[in-house]
């Protein structure tokens, strides 16, 4: 799903990350381990295309969905809950809409919007069809809400729950590539055990960064060490690294 070949970043003119490689395939789950400031987090944003590649190579496979969960707040301070996290989900609400015209079109006799059809019900199908909504509010609720909190303004929520909205929405999206910055954050201890089970779950690859050893030694299939700027990758859990 994705091949990194010597990557390399500066920041401030000076070398942050050299000669990074790894590849991971779907159903891999990659912990970044590294002491504060080896560039976890730039790596991460790097991955999104927020941060730019100053060395080497990313290629992705075609049309893989990114998503990232990282402890910056969310700005639309204004969305409720549930329209924060499915904001997250353009495919299957762009779909949807698609749908509702073609629908429209075709009770009106356009043999044009009748041929559309099939091809745009296939693919809302496969980015959820007509569940896509219920998954979205498993998430939401796997991490500690409950149905009230799902029309409360994002500006009446605290920090730590506003960190854990932002995971919902990260992981309702249904990526390919799902990007992790410290998610056990604010999560007690049942959110996190299903946090566990979700992402071992996940038809997708995972890059996570956490200081949870616990919990990257259940989640993690194999590691990148960042050191001195170099990275080195290990195949395999947390305590063969």
């Amino acid at each position: 799903m994705i091949i990194a070949s010597d990557l390399a970043k500066d920041m401030v003119g000076e070398p942050l990350l050299r000669g990074v490689s790894f590849k991971l395939e779907r159903r891999d789950r990659m912990t970044i381990a590294g002491r504060n400031g080896a560039g976890k987090t730039t790596l991460l944003r790097m991955l999104t295309g927020e941060t730019s590649v100053d060395g080497g190579e990313l290629v992705f496979e075609k049309g893989l969905r990114v998503a990232l969960h990282d402890q910056r707040p969310p700005r639309e301070r204004g969305l409720t809950l549930r329209d924060y996290v499915l904001s997250g989900l353009r495919e299957p609400l762009e779909l949807e809409a698609e749908l509702g015209r073609l629908e429209a079109a075709m009770a009106q006799g356009d043999e044009q919007a009748l041929e559309r059809y099939a091809g745009v019900q296939a693919r809302f199908e496969a980015a959820g069809g007509y569940t896509w909504r219920d998954t979205a509010t498993s998430m939401i609720h796997g991490l500690g809400f409950v149905d009230a909190d799902m029309g409360r303004s994002l500006g009446t929520f605290s920090g730590g729950e506003l960190t854990r909205a932002s995971l919902a929405r990260a992981l309702a999206a249904r990526p390919g590539l799902l990007l992790l910055d410290e998610p056990t954050n604010h999560l007690d201890i049942e959110s996190l055990e299903w946090l566990e089970e979700t992402l071992v779950g996940l038809d997708a690859a995972v890059v996570l960064v956490a200081h949870d050893r616990w919990f990257l030694e259940a989640v993690g299939t194999c590691v990148l060490e960042l050191e001195a700027g170099r990275g080195r990758f290990f195949k395999g859990p947390w305590h063969a690294w």
